[in-house]
């Protein structure tokens, strides 16, 4: 079940302020990419193609853009609600139990929700 209190990190201010940043840069990096591939999924057609050869790559080519952007919204999504928690002073303590997530985690993956051991539990799938 997930967490009821508001915690605060005990991340100094300086590290949660490099952290910030971090994030920042990242939601542009991610969002400039999540870009190009709509725009190169999108320009993708089969009008070009003379055989079916050449429609299938096609169609591959623009599916497998049309995944990537999946995935780089999904972080986008990561990142913006970490983005939110540092506003709301809650950055760094696990959405789920409420405990604090280790600072080398943060450092390593900073739009990351869960502490080590709700990771864990959530990519078996045991998390509620």
């Amino acid at each position: 079940m997930p967490h009821t209190k508001t915690a605060t990190s005990t991340l100094p201010a300086s590290e949660l302020e490099r952290l910030h940043e971090v994030l920042k840069a990242k939601r542009q990096e991610v969002f400039a990419l999540y870009r190009r591939d709509v725009k190169v999924g999108q320009e993708s057609t089969d009008d070009n193609a003379d055989d079916f050869a050449d429609r299938a790559n096609n169609s591959y080519n623009r599916e497998t853009m049309f995944a990537l952007s999946t995935a780089e919204r999904s972080m986008l999504f990561a990142i913006d609600e970490a983005l939110e928690r540092v506003e709301m002073k809650t950055f760094g303590i696990c959405t789920h139990c409420g405990e604090e997530i280790g600072a080398a985690r943060l450092r390593a993956v900073p739009w990351t929700r869960y502490c080590i051991e709700c990771q864990e539990l959530q990519e078996k799938g045991l998390l509620d």
